[in-house]
């Protein structure tokens, strides 16, 4: 392969094809390992006839292309034919059909017994990369062998029942690997099936998301997402992901599994919640949850079934039937107001909420908005005005607030501006600046005003970011770094 050499480097001039030569395969092949190119599937297609044949019907069945292996001097160029047009797949083809060529070819190789593929999925169609997923699966389903995908694509990941999740492992940074299926009861296994076929996306939205809300369905989703238009701006409306689980039951059940798994997620459900054993689990294991009982509820031993006993043994005694929303309703509307119980109701919820499951203490969705009958449309409709729904909302809206972020990184780089001005002055304590000093002064100069204010000492004043224009901090050489401490502007108006 030719190269064009430039002061900056070099570039690889147009590709001829493969070179057929022992020699020059051998170079390719030694270029191939260390780049992580992927000559040697091309190969494959002219010495794996069944491997060609495979992949050339998978283009022609799916892309109308068709695909033929050609040589020219000396090379392999393979080209690709749709109708009378013909091109060159190497020097005139899209890197996407290149790329599935490649993809295609390393499944229908059967000289691998573990095959890995880091993001399949860049520069392919979705549904390409679907595509290639199914044919991989049914490889290994058909020859035993295993792979290994490493994916940040939703739609790969599609799970259709709780045995799925055996192949499905999550990985965090600074956290162990967790497969999903480790933290589903054998119990929960069919509610589990039942959640991903009645949600496809379920574990893709979960895994993929900033934080998502867990919801009970399609009207929760329609009321908040009014609610969060309303209230929210349009950032935080599409950072804000909500996940249909399919009642108040899944709700639990999900919100469990994912906090075991480590997922950083919100619940928002019926009261009627609080009793499903999933949610009595997650929040014992809870130590924060558990020190709000010790702490607010002074319950010991601090267990969640503890925490209710009063309330259950309230409604024991008014008579309330003992299925969970006979229970929910007493809890919602017929605690005594004013109560040791109504009290005890809403340190529990405040409780939860900070653990992040929120349980409507009006009762149900519909008792949120007031609303006598079930329905999408009318959930939409009722959370377009205000009302308890904006609470909710508020509370689901997820935020990347990075302004504390960059005030810590603006006060070290402020600090570094007055140690190179403290450098300067060690050199002549009498030199006034009124400018940065240094190799980054230019750029330093962007960031602050340097002013003198009296023999030996000087102020910095910060000018951008324009959030935080005004702040301040004062130094002479002599300063400590403990005292380079950006002030902000009103505590400089009080010294003045």
């Amino acid at each position: 392969m030719a190269y064009a050499v430039y002061p900056w480097g070099s570039m690889p001039n147009d590709l001829k094809g493969l070179p057929i030569g022992e020699v020059e395969r051998q170079q390719m092949a030694s270029m191939a390992r260390e780049k992580g190119m992927g000559n040697e599937e091309l190969y494959s297609l002219k010495e794996q006839p069944e491997v060609w044949l495979r992949v050339a019907a998978f283009l022609r069945r799916a892309l109308g292309r068709i695909i033929e292996l050609r040589e020219s001097a000396g090379n392999l160029d393979p080209f690709v034919r749709v109708g009378d047009i013909e091109y060159s797949l190497l020097r005139d083809e899209g890197h996407g059909l290149r790329e599935l060529v490649i993809l295609l070819t390393a499944v229908y190789r059967q000289d691998w017994n573990l095959l890995i593929v880091d993001e399949p999925e860049l520069h392919l169609h979705p549904s390409m990369a679907r595509l290639w997923v199914t044919e991989l699966s049914a490889e290994c389903e058909r020859s035993g062998r295993r792979a290994i995908i490493v994916t940040h694509e939703p739609s790969l990941l599609k799970p259709k029942s709780s045995d799925d999740l055996k192949a499905i492992w999550h990985f965090t940074a600074n956290q162990k690997p967790v497969r999903f299926s480790r933290h589903i009861l054998d119990v929960q296994e069919k509610r589990v099936t039942a959640s991903l076929q009645m949600n496809p996306q379920l574990i893709s939205q979960l895994v993929f998301s900033p934080r998502p809300v867990l919801v009970e369905g399609p009207h929760d989703i329609a009321a908040l997402t009014v609610a969060l238009t309303r209230k929210q701006p349009p950032e935080v409306v599409a950072q804000t992901d909500l996940v249909e689980c399919g009642g108040s039951g899944g709700v639990a059940l999900w919100f469990e599994i994912c906090s075991n798994i480590g997922l950083d997620v919100r619940g928002v459900a019926d009261l009627d919640s609080c009793f499903a054993p999933e949610v009595k689990r997650v929040m014992d294991s809870n130590r924060q949850v558990v020190d709000g009982y010790l702490n607010d509820l002074a319950i010991d031993p601090p267990t969640t079934s503890n925490a209710l006993h009063q309330l259950i043994t309230a409604m024991d005694s008014d008579g309330v039937d003992k299925d969970p929303k006979s229970r929910a309703t007493w809890l919602a509307s017929r605690v005594p107001s004013g109560s040791g119980n109504e009290i005890r109701k809403h340190r529990l919820l405040a409780i939860w909420r900070k653990a992040g499951l929120w349980l409507h203490p009006q009762g149900t969705l519909e008792d949120v908005l007031s609303l006598e009958t079930k329905g999408a449309e009318q959930a939409r409709r009722a959370a377009e005005e205000s009302g308890p729904i904006d609470q909710v909302a508020d509370w689901c809206a997820y935020r990347l607030d990075l302004m504390g972020d960059v005030f810590t990184l603006l006060g070290v780089a402020v600090e570094k501006i007055a140690h190179s001005l403290m450098e300067a002055q060690r050199l002549d304590p009498d030199i006034e600046f009124q400018a940065p000093v240094g190799p980054s002064a230019e750029t330093d100069a962007r960031l602050v005003r340097v002013e003198p204010t009296e023999p030996g000492f000087h102020r910095l004043t910060v000018i951008a970011p324009r959030e935080f224009a005004g702040y301040w901090l004062e130094f002479s050489r002599d300063t400590p770094s403990s005292g380079l401490v950006l002030q902000p502007p009103v505590a400089e108006e009080a010294v003045g």
